[in-house]
């Protein structure tokens, strides 16, 4: 896998090394100058993802005529017709959606491949054999019992060399002074080692007497600057670039979430590699909004006036009507969708009527969920209250008509039972006056 990555990280190894030298082994500039080297060797297709901004935001005219022509429509089968006729626009003006993923795809592998470099500086920038690189880590692990040396990981074999000095690796084959002296200096201002990766732990003192910061905490600068730098990007690159309108909500807080969650992913990143890598990432970002800025000099995106807004609307509605009405076999296409009996004659009445009722039946559905009963705030009252609506009036009605016909009832019982009882009382009273005569 390492030689198959070496096709790419051989050369940049090279292009690192030229901007190592030409800064004074100064790392930190080297890796600006390649950030700058990048930018410049992928203008052509920024110039091309600008181009294709441009063609697309020329369409946003006739796009927005077609997203208004089904306005207020939020079913499915809308959805479908309404992405199929903006990508027969698309594909009539030459416009391709995915025209600017290109230089996205490039800078992947550019970003892995510098990731091995600066993990491995010592075989891709300072073209050491293996065989030299293993003599010097025998003499690191001898110097400190702590080191241990892994493979294809150099770049702290590189600030051990540098603490070390030159008189401990006099004697090693295939190193001169002149290849010692020009290794590339990871360290800023003699204490920010580039080499060191950002760690949060190490960043704090604990003790008994509260936690102070160490030297490694200067490092954590790093990650909070990188996520910084690529919200600042995102943003920027957004106004600066054209954004079809977001009708769907939902892929409107898409944007929004990936707004702050790739800054965050790269926060996280930088805290497992070297803090160089951020430090790339850092002018990588800033100069791409940089980039972007000089294109739209360059290259501004059209805008346009309510007239021709309007216009286009027209000629998108004048289209709609003169579009053929019968299909290639000569029968009349029937939808089972009301949408498409609109776009023909025969059925144009039909699909309208449909329109009509799904519409008013939504209607009907939606005043119906608001009257429902609503639950009452949980945490306020700390139980649940029904709302007095019309069917909880017409089922309290229709049970107290209940227990009124049966009171009825029983006042009617009752009102027999005494009369009856009177009935008896009297004519145990006659039978008595009978027997004493």
């Amino acid at each position: 896998m390492s030689s198959l990555w070496d096709i790419i990280n051989i050369p940049f190894g090279y292009v690192i090394r030229f901007c190592s030298m030409i800064t004074g082994n100064q790392y930190i500039l080297a890796l600006l100058v390649f950030a700058v080297i990048l930018e410049i060797v992928l203008l052509p297709f920024g110039i091309k993802q600008q181009k294709n901004s441009i063609k697309q935001a020329k369409l946003r005219p006739k796009e927005m005529a077609i997203r208004k022509k089904y306005a207020g429509r939020d079913d499915n089968p809308t959805k479908q017709k309404m992405s199929q006729e903006i990508q027969e626009l698309y594909q009539k003006e030459g416009y391709n959606p995915m025209g600017g993923c290109l230089p996205l795809l490039i800078q992947f592998p550019v970003l892995i491949a510098l990731f091995n470099i600066i993990k491995d500086p010592l075989k891709y920038i300072c073209q050491f054999s293996d065989s030299t690189i293993s003599q010097i880590s025998t003499i690191v692990s001898a110097y400190d019992s702590e080191y241990k040396f892994v493979s294809g990981n150099t770049i702290d074999l590189l600030g051990k060399m540098k603490d070390m000095g030159w008189e401990y690796f006099s004697e090693v084959e295939g190193l001169s002074l002149e290849a010692f002296n020009n290794l590339p200096n990871l360290r800023i201002f003699n204490f920010i080692d580039l080499a060191e990766t950002p760690n949060l732990l190490a960043s704090f003192n604990f003790s008994g007497e509260g936690f102070f910061l160490t030297q490694s905490a200067i490092l954590l600068l790093v990650p909070i600057l990188t996520f910084l730098a690529y919200f600042f990007s995102m943003k920027m690159t957004r106004k600066l670039t054209y954004q079809p309108e977001v009708t769907d909500k939902a892929m409107g807080c898409s944007n929004t979430m990936m707004d702050f969650m790739m800054p965050v992913m790269s926060v996280f990143i930088t805290f497992g590699v070297p803090a160089a890598i951020g430090v790339y990432w850092i002018f990588k970002s800033l100069l791409g909004v940089l980039k972007q800025y000089l294109l739209k000099l360059a290259m501004p995106l059209p805008t346009f006036t309510e007239e021709e807004m309007k216009a286009a609307e027209k000629e998108v509605n004048a289209k709609a009507e003169k579009a053929p009405k019968n299909n290639k076999s000569g029968k009349v296409v029937r939808s089972l969708h009301y949408i498409d009996d609109e776009d023909y004659e025969d059925t144009a009445a039909r699909g309208k009527q449909r329109r009509e009722a799904l519409e008013a039946q939504k209607a009907e559905e939606d005043a119906a969920q608001a009257q429902a009963p609503k639950l009452s705030n949980l945490f306020g009252s700390g139980f649940l209250k029904k709302d007095n609506t019309e069917e909880n009036k017409e089922k309290q009605e229709e049970k107290q008509a209940k227990k009124q016909a049966t009171d009825k009832k029983e006042k009617k019982a009752k009102k027999s039972k005494k009369k009856a009882d009177e009935t008896d009382i009297a004519n145990n009273t006659d039978n008595k006056n009978t027997d004493g005569e």
